[in-house]
């Protein structure tokens, strides 16, 4: 690397850590990543979107001597990335965070020889497909962390100036506390279903500008991120597109790998990996049932906001009862959705050891121990939905 080129380096790097100062709230993980141990370098990875590049501007700002350098800068594809840091590190640059790693050929090796060199600490923020290739190379120096997209609670601080706390799902369980909780927070009630569209992410504009930003991630999902997981042509290309446009007009769809394979004239296999990947992207969201004696398919959910984005891009309306429940596995840590033999009424998810129904208040019919209902009401077993949104 030569002198001018790190100076335009510095430049960049000044202008982005100072430029974060406008971002003031900090995403659920960041307090975690400050806090971590010198001992090892730290990956975020995650859907684009999410926020990962300001999270790590906001991580940079917090040091001294701290230098950000986009991986995938043009200027910067001369030099690899051992040489960008190890001259950055003979200037004094003892805090290296490196954006978009993963456009970087070799990056594994990279980092492993600079672990072991041990001058600097290292921060990166990568694709998810990154963690699928990381590899054991890295197991023992690199602490990776998932940023998901962002809660409603989340959503709610960074677009509309809320200051709202992390709740418990044993406060919701507690008649008393969710109470209190509905009616100081009861007003955002009326944000959820702009949630539904516009949450998830985090763009700039995406409100004037939707579904385009949402179709542009798609586009980069599968055609970078897939590809660099493995080669894709432009026939499964095609697939994937008409997996994801089936999965939206079926609604809550409870997958089946062999029906999809058959709609797709590809083996169950295939399938199942692309599934399986896109989950791994961040993509999908996959809730698997809870119990034996059935086969262990998954329910597949969007992440928030990519079956509006969808819908909107082939002008179909979105039913809401399908919203709600994908709200709710985007924001809890659900461990599994009940099956039964067709025909039966059961609660829709396994939290925490209850069962919850998702739905509008009229539901009483189902024999669940609580009801996450769209309105307010708190009474009996009733659970206001968009508390549910304030878990992390």
């Amino acid at each position: 690397m030569d002198n001018e080129t790190f100076s335009k380096l510095l430049v960049a790097s000044e202008k982005a850590i100072s430029g974060v100062s406008s971002f003031s709230v900090k995403r659920y993980l960041f307090d975690a990543l400050d806090k971590s141990s010198d001992k090892f370098y730290i990956g975020v990875h995650g859907l684009r979107g999410v926020g990962k590049t300001v999270m790590l501007l906001q991580l940079a700002k917090k040091r001294q001597n701290a230098l950000y350098i986009p991986a995938d800068a043009k200027y910067l594809l001369q030099d690899t990335l051992y040489e960008i840091v190890n001259y950055a590190i003979d200037r004094e640059y003892k805090n290296i965070f490196i954006d978009e790693i993963h456009s970087r050929t070799g990056w594994t090796s990279d980092l492993k020889t600079l672990y072991d060199e041990g001058r600097a600490n290292i921060f990166f923020t990568g694709s998810s497909s990154i963690e699928l290739r990381k590899g054991a190379d890295l197991s023992r120096r690199v602490i990776m962390h998932e940023l998901k997209p962002a809660s409603f609670r989340e959503y709610l601080n960074i677009r509309h100036g809320a200051d709202i706390q992390v709740v418990s799902v044993d406060d919701l369980y507690d008649k008393e506390k969710r109470h209190k909780l509905a009616a100081k927070h009861g007003k955002w009630n009326a944000f959820v279903e702009e949630y539904y569209k516009y949450g998830g992410v985090l763009y700039e504009g995406i409100r004037e500008e939707f579904p385009k930003p949402i179709a542009n991630t798609l586009e980069k999902i599968i055609n970078v991120d897939l590809t660099y997981l493995r080669g894709i042509d432009i026939k499964v290309e095609n697939d994937i597109y008409k997996l994801l446009y089936k999965i939206t007009e079926s609604g809550l769809y409870e997958a089946s790998y062999s029906k999809l394979a058959g709609y797709l004239s590809i083996s169950t296999s295939t399938v199942i990996k692309l599934v399986t990947d896109l989950e791994r992207l961040g993509l999908f969201k996959l809730v698997y049932p809870c119990g034996t004696g059935f086969r262990k398919e998954p329910k597949i959910y969007f992440s928030i906001p990519f079956r509006a984005a969808l819908n909107e891009m082939s002008s179909k309306q979105t039913d809401l009862g399908t919203l709600r429940e994908e709200f709710f596995a985007n924001n809890v840590e659900v461990e599994g959705y009940f099956k039964t033999a067709r025909g039966e009424k059961t609660p829709d998810f396994k939290v925490k050891g209850r069962s919850v129904e998702v739905g509008g208040d009229r539901k009483r019919s189902i024999d669940a121990d609580y009801i996450a209902g769209h309105s307010l009401n708190f009474t009996e077993n009733r659970i206001p939905l968009f508390l549910f949104g304030f878990l992390y």
